[in-house]
C-alpha cells in the first residue's frame, strides 16, 4: 500500500493494482467518474478518491469476473445509495459544526 499523500502518479498507482499505466487510460475513458488531476504537460495524479475507485474496479472484475459494463452498473447502483450516504454525511457534519459554535458562543 502507498503511504498516505494528496496525489499518486500513474506509475503508483498502477504499480500498487498490477496493471499497466495504459489500463488506467484505458479506463479513464471507460469510467467518467474516473478522472485524475493532469497538469499543464498532460501528466496525471490521482487523488484517494481515484485510487479507492480503482481498487474497486480491479476488485469487480479479477474477484467478482464482471464485464466492463458490469462494473459500470455496479458503481450506478452504488452511486444512487453512496449519494444518499454522503448528504447525510455532510448533514451531520454540519449539525455537529452548528451545535459546537453555538456552544462557543454561550
Amino acid at each position: 500500500m502507498l503511504e498516505e499523500k494528496l496525489y499518486y502518479s500513474i506509475g503508483e498507482v498502477a504499480k500498487e493494482y498490477d496493471l499497466t499505466p495504459s489500463t488506467l487510460r484505458f479506463w479513464e475513458k471507460e469510467f467518467t467518474f474516473l478522472k485524475p488531476k493532469k497538469n499543464g504537460r498532460g501528466v496525471r495524479f490521482y487523488t484517494k478518491k481515484d485510487k479507492e475507485n480503482i481498487g474497486k474496479i480491479v476488485y469487480l472484475i479479477r474477484e467478482k469476473r464482471l464485464t466492463l459494463d458490469g462494473v459500470r452498473k455496479e458503481f450506478r447502483s452504488e452511486r444512487i445509495h453512496g449519494d444518499q450516504d454522503d448528504v447525510l454525511q455532510t448533514l451531520l457534519e454540519t449539525k455537529r459544526f452548528l451545535l459546537k459554535l453555538k456552544e462557543n458562543l454561550n
